[in-house]
C-alpha cells in the first residue's frame, strides 16, 4: 500500500505529538504587522527591533532629595546657593565651599559628584553641615545610565508587556511596530447540534465547541470569526470552506467535530475536494487522535475533534502554538512540569495518554497528581473542575503512587 499524501515529502501517517507539532510549525509563517499607539501593545508581539533615540537619563539627575556638593568640601561648613527642582535647567556649576538644594529628578549641576539626602545635613540658615554616614559619590543618576542612544530596546518576537512598553517610551518611541493579531475562522459540524437552549425541544446537543473555542482564540491573541454550524452534508461543508477560502481575510480554519473516519464524517473529504495538502491527518495522543492540520491553496488548516474535552486538550496542544507562531512570537512551549502520583495509574496504549486530574501538595511541597476517575472524553464537568493534565508516554506501564509523572497546570497556560 502506497504512502499517505504528503507536504514537503512528509508522510501524514499518524505522528506523535512532538514530531506534529514540528511538521505544523514548518508551515505556518507569521502575519502582517501594523503600527500600534504604546498603551495598545501589551500583549502583542515585536515585529522589529527598536534601537534607543536619546540618552536616558540625558543628564546626571538626583535619585534623592537632598543637597548637591562636591565631595571634597563634604568636612567644612558649607553656603547653600540655590534650588535644583525636577523640570529645571542645568544650573551653574557648584562653586568650592557651597552645595545645592536638590530634589529627586532634578539635573545635578556641574561640579557635583555627591548628593547627601536631606536626612544626613544638618540645616542652620544658609549653612550645611553634612553629618557623620554620608558617602561619596552617590545618589546620582549619570547620563545614559538607563538607556544609552542607539541601545536596543526591544527585539523582534519578543510579547510586549508593560514593563517593555515603559522602556519603549523612555527611549523616545510613541508606537511600535506590531504583528497584527491572527484572524481565526472558527466552525462546528454536526446534525446534532444546536446554538442556543430551547425548552421545548426534547432532544438537543448544545455546541459548546465553538463558544469555548473563540474564547480560547481571544485569550490566546487572535481575532475569532465565527462561521456557525454546518451540518453533516458534503455541499453545506464545502461551500462553507470555500466561502472562508474566498474570504480572504483569514489566517487560521479551525473545525471541531467531523475529523474522524465515520460515516457521516465529511472535513476530511471535503477538504480533499478542496485541495487540502495534510501535515498529518491523526495525531498519537488520546484523546485528541481525530486531529489533522494542512493547508488549502496556503490558508492553515486545524482540524479538532468533536468530543469536546478532547477537542480542548487538542486545542492546548495544538491551536496555542499555531496563534503564536501566526502572532510572530514562535511556537508556544506546553508548559510542563513534574510532579508525583497520589494515586496509582493504569499501563498506557499505544498512544500518548492525557489525563485530568487534581493537583495537591506533598510532604516536600512539591505537587502532586491525583487522576480523575472519569475520564470521558465528552465530559466538560469533569475538565472545568480539574486543576492540570498529566501526560503519559504511549506503552507506558503501570505508575504506582509516589511515581513522577509529567503534567501541565492549567494556571500556567492562561485562558484554558
Amino acid at each position: 500500500m502506497g504512502a499517505a499524501k504528503t507536504v514537503a515529502g512528509q508522510s501524514t501517517e499518524m505522528p506523535e505529538i512532538a514530531e506534529a507539532l514540528g511538521r505544523m510549525e514548518a508551515l505556518l509563517r507569521a502575519v502582517g504587522t501594523e503600527p500600534l499607539a504604546l498603551d495598545e501593545a501589551v500583549g502583542r508581539v515585536c515585529a522589529g527591533t527598536l534601537a534607543a533615540r536619546l540618552d536616558a537619563p540625558p543628564f546626571a539627575v538626583a535619585a534623592m532629595d537632598g543637597y548637591a556638593l562636591r565631595w571634597a568640601d563634604a568636612d567644612g561648613p558649607l553656603r547653600c546657593r540655590g534650588v535644583a527642582r525636577a523640570g529645571d535647567p542645568v544650573g551653574a556649576p557648584v562653586l568650592p565651599g557651597t552645595c545645592r538644594r536638590i530634589f529627586t529628578g532634578a539635573p545635578v549641576p556641574p561640579g557635583a559628584d555627591t548628593v547627601v539626602v536631606q536626612e544626613l545635613a544638618e540645616v542652620a540658615g544658609e549653612q550645611v553641615r553634612i553629618l557623620a554616614g554620608a558617602e561619596a559619590r552617590r545618589h546620582i543618576r549619570p547620563a545614559g545610565s538607563n538607556l544609552r542612544a542607539g541601545d536596543p530596546v526591544v527585539q523582534p518576537g519578543i510579547r510586549l508587556t508593560a514593563r517593555h512598553v515603559g522602556l519603549i517610551a523612555a527611549a523616545g518611541h510613541g508606537e511600535v511596530v506590531v504583528h497584527r493579531r491572527p484572524r481565526v475562522a472558527i466552525l462546528s459540524t454536526g446534525n446534532e447540534l444546536s446554538d442556543r437552549f430551547a425548552a421545548d425541544r426534547a432532544t438537543q446537543i448544545l455546541d459548546t465547541n465553538r463558544p469555548t473555542l473563540k474564547a480560547l482564540v481571544r485569550a490566546w491573541g487572535g481575532v475569532p470569526l465565527d462561521l456557525g454550524i454546518v451540518p453533516d452534508e458534503p455541499g453545506a461543508l464545502s461551500a462553507t470552506l470555500a466561502r472562508a477560502l474566498g474570504a480572504g481575510d483569514v489566517d487560521l480554519l479551525v473545525s471541531s467535530g467531523g475529523a474522524s473516519v465515520g460515516e457521516f464524517d465529511y472535513v476530511g473529504p471535503s477538504l480533499t475536494a478542496l485541495g487540502f495538502e495534510p501535515a498529518f491527518r491523526k495525531v498519537r495522543m488520546r484523546p485528541g487522535k481525530a486531529t489533522l492540520f494542512g493547508r488549502i491553496d496556503g490558508l492553515p488548516v486545524l482540524g479538532l475533534p468533536g468530543n469536546a474535552v478532547a477537542a480542548l486538550v487538542s486545542a492546548l496542544i495544538f491551536l496555542r502554538p499555531a496563534l503564536s507562531l501566526l502572532a510572530g512570537a514562535g511556537r508556544a512551549a506546553l508548559p510542563e512540569e513534574q510532579a508525583v502520583l497520589a494515586t496509582p495509574l493504569p499501563a498506557t496504549g499505544p498512544r500518548t495518554t492525557i489525563l485530568r486530574g487534581h493537583l495537591g501538595r506533598g510532604a516536600n511541597g512539591g505537587p502532586t497528581f491525583a487522576a480523575l476517575a472519569d475520564q470521558d472524553n465528552a465530559m466538560l464537568s469533569g475538565l472545568a473542575a480539574a486543576d492540570a493534565l498529566a501526560l503519559r508516554p504511549a506503552d507506558a506501564p503501570p505508575a504506582r503512587t509516589g511515581e513522577p509523572v509529567a503534567i501541565v497546570r492549567f494556571d500556567r497556560a492562561p485562558g484554558f
